[in-house]
């Protein structure tokens, strides 16, 4: 599957006492910044949490991927419900990934 974002794994770097970065290993050693996690009110655990669920991101959306289409070969015509789960994540799995 061809994606548009930056391609995984990403990782965070914490730099300095007030920002989290989320970056990815492109090219040997160069790295290119996907986001950065500011301080928040809650403290830095939770900016760690931050930045760590968004370089989780490019496996999550593999992850789901592969879910969905073994969830609706296994579930897909039996279930009501499961189709109206699937196509909330076909949908959702279509504005992240056009």
């Amino acid at each position: 599957m061809e994606t548009k974002h930056t391609p995984g794994p990403w990782f965070t770097k914490r730099e300095g006492w007030s920002t989290v970065y989320v970056e990815a290993r492109l090219r040997g050693s160069m790295l290119q910044e996907v986001a950065a996690c500011g301080p928040t009110q809650a403290g830095p655990e939770q900016q760690e949490a931050n930045a760590e669920l968004i370089a989780a991101a490019p496996e999550l959306l593999i992850a789901a991927i592969n879910l969905l289409a073994i969830g609706r070969l296994k579930w897909g015509n039996l279930d009501p419900d499961a189709n109206t789960i699937f196509e909330q994540a076909e949908a959702l799995i279509g504005r992240l990934n056009p």
